[in-house]
């Protein structure tokens, strides 16, 4: 009994770092998910669509302008877990419509990825998506534009 309450001991440490690795790994998958949702959803509807990041609150989501002003369904909203911080790289393009006369239905200047009704994103959109785990960049990963800038993908966080 007490060999195994030693070998306890000793794995439990590695075992937390596993699980708190495993819920970042989780997230960053469900925002890839809902940019894959996201650039589906304006293809078959044939309007823009935006997929939103609040880093301050660790909440983004999905909303489609031309639906919700119809009455259409809700937008969709995510909260990422308490130990999982969101981050976005400020954009140098501001984020307007076509006709540079709206804000696309966003308040407070958040940062977005527009989707338009073709499915590719447009030059306004969010370059990196960053999700950290703790204060350091060991425990990020970064949801960002493919080479192609066909999709976007998950990988380790750089330095910079």
């Amino acid at each position: 009994m007490v060999l195994l309450a030693i070998g306890a001991a000793m794995v439990a440490p590695s075992m937390a770092s596993f699980y708190r690795g495993r819920m970042l790994s989780s997230e960053a998958k469900r925002v890839l998910a809902l940019v894959h949702y996201g650039q589906s959803r304006a293809i078959a509807e044939g309007v823009p669509v935006l997929l939103w990041i609040n880093a301050k609150d660790s909440t983004y989501g999905l909303r489609v302008p031309s639906t919700e002003l119809e009455g259409g369904g809700p937008a969709t909203n995510f909260t990422a877990d308490d130990t999982v911080t969101l981050d976005t790289p400020a954009s140098d393009t501001p984020a307007l419509s076509e006709q540079d006369d709206e804000r696309l239905g966003l308040t407070d200047g958040l940062p977005v990825i527009r989707f338009t009704p073709d499915g590719f994103y447009d030059e306004s959109s969010v370059r990196k998506i960053i999700l950290r785990q703790g204060n350091s960049n060991e425990n990020a990963l970064e949801v960002v534009q493919t080479a192609n800038r066909l999709g976007y993908e998950i990988r380790p966080a750089s330095a910079n």
